[in-house]
């Protein structure tokens, strides 16, 4: 029986052998005539060449097809290095990057950097709530506290931002330049350019530990369970606020590839290549990547091409710095305020890694040097991280996460 069962099986094996062989030949079909269809970006028609075959169809792109909305012309969805394979019916679109209005009313308009600055708030303050029961804290306290505290700190973001950026503000009298810093561009009171462009995370960090402490002492309330409260809420709050950066553009790292005598290293298509298939970053961040020369500044964009997504990175660290702040809460040993250290090491870390990327860095003098002060912040906060946590370990002896409730998460 088991000798019958072999030969069919071999028999089977030597008919699937002679089918692939014979299926494998060098001929190549002919192909019939087929049409290459250039389409822009609400898939309007832009040029049509009609080939024969592959060796003789001559395949020229359009022009550029240059701004809609706001939004610029990348590339197209083929790439010129891949016409030679075409041999059938093609749509070749136009790629553009993303429009950074969220929805727009008149001549008004929200932008996504605004919507995510908020959604991650209205987060970081959604996990504070649910988390005050378990740790004791009263839920009309911090909620009183968040009213107060998260515009201040908002003004800090923007005051911090300002101070290393005096010059784009500070000139042409006081009032003209005290409108430029509270969101007026203009320097006049011209509510079509009414915008806070310019905020640094580090100045509403600063600013909220400051107000917490204040509040916390007025309500006598236990300063190192809300600081835990706000670390969490911040981290994932700034993993949201990333993605505003993603939209404007801004807050990137160098050009891919890196140059060298003032000439790319790699070209626009190699550049592609590498975020989209070495490192596997979404399509979509990918072509948004795609920057012209001195789109904020020459500075800052000196060539046209594909950026790091620095805010990717960063926003990607704080997701994972996240979700392990919510199972270092779960572990009894761990202090009231450690999670707040945590946060400084975590936080000041992923930064300083960051910043050696950035373009657009905040920078000071300081003894004739001329420092970042963004890594000159994030080694503070490592260095506070540390001894916060060695202070709560030794002058909070039993005040840790055993004496909470049960998590939620």
């Amino acid at each position: 029986m088991m000798k019958k069962i072999t030969k069919a099986l071999m028999l089977i094996l030597i008919l699937f052998m002679g089918v692939m062989l014979t299926s494998c030949n060098n001929t190549q079909e002919e192909t019939g005539p087929y049409k290459i269809t250039f389409v822009g970006l609400r898939g309007d028609i832009l040029k049509e060449i009609d080939c024969q075959d592959p060796a003789s169809c001559v395949i020229q792109a359009p022009e550029n097809p240059g701004k809609i909305d706001g939004r610029y012309f990348t590339r197209w969805s083929v790439w010129p290095s891949d016409y030679s394979e075409i041999s059938t019916d093609t749509t070749i679109k136009a790629i553009y990057t993303l429009d950074n209005r969220l929805i727009s009313i008149g001549q008004r308009s929200v932008y996504f950097y605004s919507f995510f600055i908020i959604t991650g708030i209205f987060t970081a303050l959604g996990l504070a709530v649910r988390e005050s029961k378990r740790v004791g804290v009263v839920k009309e306290d911090l909620i009183d506290g968040f009213i107060y505290i998260v515009p201040i700190a908002i003004l800090g973001s923007r005051l911090w931002y300002v101070i290393f950026e005096l010059d784009q503000f500070v000139y042409g009298g006081f009032f003209p330049s005290l409108l430029r810093i509270i969101g007026f561009s203009s320097g006049t009171l011209d509510f079509s350019q009414f915008g806070l462009a310019g905020l640094a995370i580090h100045g509403a960090f600063v600013i909220a530990v400051i107000s917490a402490i204040i509040y916390t002492r007025k309500r006598k309330m236990d300063i190192f369970k809300v600081l835990d409260m706000v670390a969490i809420g911040f981290i994932i709050a700034q993993a949201f606020g990333r993605w505003g950066n993603f939209f404007n553009q801004e807050a990137h790292g160098g050009i891919v590839g890196g140059v060298t005598n003032g000439v790319m290293n790699l070209s626009t298509q190699e550049q592609f290549n590498f975020l989209r298939y070495t490192l596997h970053i979404p399509e979509f961040i990918v072509n948004n990547m795609y920057i012209t020369r001195g789109l904020h500044s020459l500075a800052v964009e000196p060539y046209t091409g594909y950026y790091h997504p620095t805010f990717f990175y960063e926003s990607s660290l704080n997701i994972l710095g996240f979700m392990i702040m919510l199972v270092l809460r779960r572990w009894k040993k761990i202090h009231f305020g450690e999670l707040l250290s945590f946060y400084l090491i975590w936080y000041g870390g992923v930064r300083i890694f960051i910043e050696t990327m950035r373009t657009d860095p905040l920078t000071f003098e300081f003894l004739g040097m001329t420092l970042k002060s963004a890594i000159v912040t994030s080694v503070i906060m490592i260095l506070l991280g540390v001894g916060n946590s060695l202070f709560v370990r030794l002058k909070r002896k039993g005040m840790d996460y055993s004496t909470a409730t049960n998590p939620w998460f």
